[in-house]
């Protein structure tokens, strides 16, 4: 079985040569085969996005949201999609809860 890292690195790798439905399909088989790994979600969210499928793209981060809702670069993916799709107030309210979240994260360390 290849390692988290070697799927990662399959699918980034078919994600920048644009070839996307790849990057679909080696994210999805990066998320079977480590179904907690955020990055995994966030890329095939990415991939989404550039092939114009935003429901679905919207789905993945929700789903990266669910992993860890502490990390404010998820809300920022969220606000993309939603603003790609242009569901405008969706996109402010993903961008003011990762404001949010960065500020409490911030704040926490000091």
């Amino acid at each position: 079985m290849s390692t988290q890292e070697e799927l990662y690195d399959v699918a980034l790798t078919h994600f920048a040569e644009n070839d996307l439905e790849a990057a679909v399909n080696a994210f999805k088989q990066l998320i079977e085969a480590y179904p907690d790994y955020i990055e995994g979600y966030l890329g095939l969210g990415h991939a989404y996005e550039r092939l114009g499928q935003y429901d679905e793209a919207i789905e993945a981060v929700q789903k990266a949201i669910e992993i860890n809702p502490n990390d404010p670069l998820v809300y920022t993916s969220l606000s993309m999609c939603y603003q790609r799709k242009g569901m405008i107030q969706e996109a402010e309210d993903a961008m003011a809860k990762s404001q949010q979240v960065q500020m409490e994260t911030s704040g926490s360390t000091t």
